[in-house]
């Protein structure tokens, strides 16, 4: 592993991280707060979602913040992997075809947003596909992560 260049920029950089994650511990117990203080089935149903996604942000934060620390100490055993580049064409194969796949979902769920128009407002099918369509866009640019890396 070769050293980090610049470790007054990783200490930056390392400090955000610990305090953006404390800020997220603190916005997850808000929502989980949130969600046992509603009798609203809706609004815990929608919590919930919540929850997971800022759960999922504060272990990404702390796996970063790790990755930044071994950085800084000339370790590799900590935080995020990294992505190995190599060729491996099966691999950039299959991120093809996923990335096609995740479009075709895409435009079925477009459809099903267009058909979704008439439900009573109330309705949380509407942001739930909405929320499905955010989730595609992400993947197809996890997958093109991986294909610019891996090939």
């Amino acid at each position: 592993m070769s050293p980090r260049p610049d470790h007054d920029a990783d200490a930056r950089i390392l400090e955000l991280l610990r305090t953006h994650d404390l800020r997220e511990a603190a916005i997850l117990d808000a929502y989980r707060g949130l969600v046992e203080a509603s009798a609203d089935e809706g609004v815990q149903y929608l919590g919930r979602l919540i929850i997971d996604d800022e759960a999922r942000h504060h272990q990404v934060l702390g796996e970063m913040a790790d990755r930044i620390d071994a950085w800084m100490h000339d370790r590799d055993d900590a935080g995020t992997p990294p992505l190995t580049p190599h060729v491996d064409r099966a691999l950039l194969e299959e991120t093809r075809r996923l990335i096609a796949l995740e479009r075709d979902d895409a435009k079925e769920l477009r459809k099903l947003q267009k058909d979704l128009r008439e439900t009573p407002p109330t309705s949380l099918l509407p942001l739930l596909v909405k929320l499905m369509l955010h989730d595609n866009a992400k993947h197809i640019e996890i997958l093109r992560f991986i294909r610019t890396y891996s090939g």
